[in-house]
């Protein structure tokens, strides 16, 4: 900082020397001898650019943040920089490690990125290097020229046909790391990438075959190749050549041949329940189906003949999914009424209720078909509703009722259709998912609580009803998601506030749980006095994550009684820990004119020594004021600044703030911050902007490989919000969808990206 001081100065010396009358011109003085300053400059450059070399990660870090400094004031560094692209010094094959810097080129890339001009310097000239240096005869230095190319996010897209030309390296790490890359930089020959299902090399066939489902459209040529990939004995081949074919669309009608011949060969002739299955590999070919359209009604329509049951009913839901050019097959689908199979009668009467084209008896068969004692019949029948047309206006009160019947399949149907249907319906069908929190089978009660996830305020007649069962819960993660579910219920939540207050000092639960019935608690009920005792009492715990998640729930509270103000400042000023007093600090923050008693203490912390809980002083010092837009220049400053706890502190208050899409470029940047909790606030403050954010894409699907399980739910919650945007992360997410700590954040995400929200 003093260096950037002293050359303000010298500017403004500058300046004022150049005012007044214009000088006489003289000749050029004579080059004068390096200055002190530029010598210490020079051998400060020297140090740090050394340092990168360095085998060890701390040490080339912590060049990284000086020399991005530096940059600021000496002009050579990012040259210098650029030139170090070139350095050939790794840490060996296969040792590209997404928590430590292993090569000179990983560590000069990373250093060019935190410059102010280094996005900039990298594209003008520090992806000619990298693009040449893919083409080293040395394959550990292809290896990790193509991990530093996937740090740079969508920068290093115009070299995604260089890193695609390395899927079929003779070396498995070089061809491992080009498919990872392209899932960052993009695919930039979808044709190339369908011909490799057809290479000889197993494990390149099957990392195209995952990166497949990451291309957003397949060009028409792309056809053919992926149409003979479905003759693969390798299901996982087939479903992923498949999808590329949906990928396709009507474009894809040359393979519906293929297509038909991969199910025949796919599906038995005689059904057998114990191996049928609707979620194997094999449902991707009825998705290419569906999505070629017109041109695949006529020969999925002849599947309605299959001696295979299973085979018959998906035809059926095809023709439906694949809407109104499905007209022409109403007379087979017709004469599928009759089916032996009830299940295929049932999927025959959803399409043609769905076409508009439905013969009288549909409600009266699918009556039946809700009433039959096969939970599989009835769950079929309920599942089909939605797809449905006129028909299931009539048909719906009917499902919901059997949410209480015998069979388990048939509740499980019943309980997830309330998350199916208008926000209107399910506000009233709220009541009826009460029972099913206690019920019997332990499927049926998580699938419950999800479904009040989705509902949100809108399930608020099951709220008193989630906290009693809450409080008799034994399995772990349903009890995690009964407590999302009151979450987004907000004051909704208010009638289970009775029975989550003991919860908050149940030492049976993990502090996790407690910490976020905490916040379930100041969102519920924030005038409550006994919720502000418990919570003021929590304040206290031994458990710094609780003092910190109390601290957080407080400053929600309206009004914010004197004892929470009090308990507040105390944990501000002198928690042991830092978690405790940042928490502290920004309830009162968040409190802002109801933390109107505190104003002295927080003015006193704004001089605080430590940086970040200095900034999070003065944005509470505005808000107390009632304006905290007042410290937007500040805090918008500190995004970039050197130091770790103000650049933290700074996109943690953004959230306060609002970001705008003006921050985004930003953001996209503290996403490549070395410091994780940098990382997860940039992460949720580009939540915030939502389909906006689309260009973060790439860098978040990264994150979603961190160490840290809190940046990879940040990085998950993310992707969720930005929406259909996010989709090359869909593979990743389905991934982690049993993660035991990621797993809830990466399902919402799927659901979010997959479908629009209720309305």
């Amino acid at each position: 900082m003093k260096r950037f001081l002293q050359g303000v100065l010298f500017v403004g010396g500058v300046v004022v020397a150049s005012c007044g009358k214009p000088a006489p011109e003289e000749p050029p003085p004579s080059p004068a001898p390096p200055s002190a300053s530029a010598a210490t400059t020079a051998a400060e450059r020297t140090k740090y650019l050394n340092a990168l070399k360095s085998p060890k990660h701390a040490t080339r870090q912590a060049a990284i943040e000086e020399l991005a400094w530096l940059a600021e004031t000496d002009p050579e560094v990012l040259p210098a920089l650029v030139e170090l692209l070139k350095d050939q010094q790794t840490a060996g094959p296969g040792r590209t490690l997404p928590h430590q810097i292993n090569s000179t080129r990983e560590a000069a890339a990373r250093a060019i990125l935190r410059c102010t001009d280094g996005e900039k310097v990298m594209k003008d000239r520090g992806l000619a290097i990298l693009r040449n240096e893919l083409k080293d005869t040395s394959a550990v230095i292809r290896e990790h020229t193509l991990y530093t190319i996937s740090l740079l996010g969508n920068l290093a897209q115009p070299l995604a046909a260089d890193v695609q030309k390395l899927c079929s390296d003779p070396d498995p790490h070089v061809r491992g790391l080009a498919f990872d890359t392209l899932r960052v930089v993009g695919v930039a020959d979808p044709v190339a990438l369908a011909e490799l299902l057809l290479h000889e090399e197993e494990d390149i066939v099957r990392l195209a075959a995952q990166l497949i489902p990451e291309v957003a459209t397949m060009p028409a040529a792309a056809v053919a190749p992926l149409a003979k990939a479905l003759a693969s004995n390798n299901s996982n081949i087939q479903a992923a050549a498949a999808e590329g074919l949906a990928r396709a669309g009507p474009l894809a009608a040359p393979a519906t041949p293929q297509l038909v011949a991969a199910i025949t060969q796919a599906y038995p002739e005689k059904f057998d329940p114990r191996t049928a299955s609707l979620f194997g590999p094999q449902r991707t070919f009825w998705k290419a189906l569906a999505h070629i359209g017109e041109a695949a009604v006529a020969p999925t329509a002849q599947l309605l003949d299959h001696t295979n049951p299973l085979v018959r009913m998906l035809a059926a839901r095809t023709l439906g999914d694949i809407g109104p050019p499905a007209q022409t097959a109403k007379d087979a689908l017709k004469k599928a009424l009759s089916d032996t199979f009830v299940e295929v009668a049932v999927e025959a009467a959803v399409t043609l209720d769905s076409l508009g084209a439905f013969p009288d008896d549909v409600v009266d068969l699918m009556k039946r078909a809700l009433d039959t004692p096969n939970g599989g019949v009835a769950a079929t029948a309920i599942e089909g509703l939605p797809r449905m047309g006129a028909a299931k206006e009539s048909l719906i009160p009917l499902a919901l009722a059997k949410m209480d019947d015998a069979n388990p399949n048939t509740r499980a149907a019943a309980v997830w259709l309330v998350g199916q249907i208008p926000l209107a319906t399910a506000t009233k069908a709220a009541t009826a998912l009460a029972p099913r929190l206690t019920d019997t089978e332990p499927e049926i009660r998580r699938l419950a609580g999800y479904v009040l996830v989705q509902l949100g305020p809108a399930g608020a007649a099951a709220a008193e009803a989630l906290g009693q069962a809450l409080a008799t819960e034994e399995e772990s993660d349903i009890r995690a998601v009964f407590i999302d579910a009151l979450i987004t219920m907000e004051a909704a939540a208010q009638p289970a506030v009775a029975a989550l207050l003991p919860l908050l000092a149940d030492p049976q639960l993990t502090v996790t749980q407690r910490a976020q019935i905490a916040q379930a608690l100041a969102r519920a009920d924030p005038a409550s006095p006994a919720v502000a005792k418990a919570l003021v009492k929590a304040a206290t715990d031994a458990e710094p994550t609780l003092r910190a998640a109390a601290a957080e729930a407080l400053g929600r509270l309206n009004p914010l009684p004197a004892e929470a103000v009090a308990t507040l400042v105390k944990l501000a000023q002198s928690d042991r820990h830092t978690g405790p007093r940042a928490a502290a600090i920004r309830a009162l923050a968040t409190a802002g004119p109801r933390a109107k008693a505190a104003h002295a203490e927080v003015d006193a912390l704004t001089t605080s020594q430590q940086p970040g809980m200095s900034l999070w002083a003065q944005a509470a010092r505005a808000a107390i004021a009632g304006d905290i837009s007042r410290a937007a220049p500040t805090i918008r400053a500190g995004l970039t600044d050197r130091n770790t706890a103000t650049r933290t502190a700074a996109a943690e208050i953004l959230l306060l703030l609002g970001p705008t899409p003006a921050d985004q470029p930003v953001l996209l940047q503290l996403l490549r911050d070395p410091n994780t909790a940098t990382r997860t606030a940039a992460a949720k403050a580009l939540a915030r902007l939502g389909p906006a954010a689309r260009e973060a894409v790439p860098q978040l699907r990264r994150l979603l490989d961190d160490a840290d399980a809190e940046q990879r739910i940040a990085a998950a919650e993310a992707l969720g919000q930005i929406g259909a945007a996010a989709r090359p992360a869909l593979t990743r997410l389905t991934e982690l969808r049993d993660d035991p700590l990621v797993g809830r954040a990466a399902r919402r995400a799927i659901e979010q990206i997959e479908r629009p929200k209720k309305k």
